[in-house]
């Protein structure tokens, strides 16, 4: 571990960080809600930024993919890559699937 790195502080402040999240963000949901920001164009804006962050982010992993490679071989960064590359794919594949059988 790093010198000065306190991990009782960092498992304390991650459940406090997400706690904090969730609260923002019921409250802005419930302020959304009311004022009717979460439509359809809303909805069909948001299913595109995440089409287009899901192509970024394969473009992403292939680039580390091969810079992981390069510089370190078959080490635990390529295979943890490899096996973030597959849950990725996996996931499309899983979404397809349920998009497909609901349409």
């Amino acid at each position: 571990m790093y010198e000065g790195f306190d991990i009782w502080a960092f498992l304390a402040g991650l459940p406090l960080g997400l706690v904090i999240w969730g609260i923002v963000h019921y409250f802005t949901w419930k302020k959304g809600k009311k004022e009717r920001l979460f439509d359809e164009r809303y909805k069909n804006l948001h299913r595109h930024a995440r089409s287009i962050s899901w192509k970024v982010m394969t473009v992403a992993i292939l680039i580390a993919w091969f810079i992981v490679m390069i510089v370190e071989g078959a080490k635990l960064a390529f295979f943890i890559l490899t096996a973030l590359w597959f849950i990725h794919m996996l996931s499309w594949v899983v979404g397809a699937a349920i998009v497909n059988k609901h349409h």
